[in-house]
Formats: structure tokens, sequence, C-alpha cells
């Protein structure tokens, strides 16, 4: 089952989710937002830019592991009688709905979960619309 995965698209994917996060929590997007809603002072970024490298390497390798996840759940959706794409929803609502019992006992605000939960969710459907129909 492991041979119909391509690894090629699981890294060409992960590079355009690392485009995606990028812009996802850049001031363009969510990142004024997120940083609010975080807490997150100039002196935490200033600081945490020392780690960039790491934290991109560390994100990468997370991306790809859970596209390849997947990619596994593409190849398998047919199988037990779905679409991936419909197999992906299901998966993005599993995830929104996990999601809620941590966001409110951190005390998080909504925005604060539609901004981390939206990009995951994103993910999801546009990991598996990709992984589905990548060329090659």
């Amino acid at each position: 089952m492991f041979s119909l995965i391509s690894l090629f698209a699981i890294l060409g994917t992960a590079c355009f989710m690392m485009a995606l996060v990028t812009i996802w929590y850049s001031p363009l997007l969510f990142g004024n937002a997120w940083i609010r809603e975080v807490g997150i002072s100039e002196a935490m970024l200033e600081e945490a830019q020392r780690d960039t490298w790491k934290h991109m390497f560390l994100t990468f390798v997370s991306f790809s592991v859970m596209l390849g996840f997947l990619s596994y759940m593409v190849i398998l959706a047919p199988k037990i009688g779905v679409r991936p794409v419909e197999l992906a929803v299901a998966l993005s609502a599993f995830f929104a709905s996990a999601m809620v019992a941590p966001t409110l006992f951190e005390g998080r605000s909504l925005r604060y979960y539609g901004i981390k939960v939206g990009f995951y969710v994103l993910f999801i459907l546009l990991g598996t619309i990709i992984l589905e129909y990548w060329p090659w």
C-alpha cells in the first residue's frame, strides 16, 4: 500500500503548505489578530526569530507526516466506498470538534479558535485535493 504513496507529491504539497501557513499567519491575513489573541510581545517575537530555521524545519517535517497520512487516506477512501474529499470533510469536522474543549479550557476566544482551526481545516481539505489530483 505504501508503494502507492508518492513521496514527491507529499514533499511538494508540504512546500505548498509551508507557503500557505506563512501567508495565513502573516499580517496580510491573520498574523496580527493571532499575535493579539496569543499575547505575544515584540520581545518574544524577536527571541523566536533566532530559532526560525529550526521551527521551519520541524513544521515541514510535521506537515510531511500529516500529508503522508492524508495520502494514505486518499488511497483507502475508495476502498470503503467514499470519495477522498468526503473523508477529508469528515476528518475536518472531527478535528474542528476536537479542538473546542482545549480552546475553552485554555480560555481562548472564538477568534483564536477560528484562526487556528481554520488553517488546519484548510490544510486537510486542500492537502487531500492536491494529493488526489497530483499529476505524477
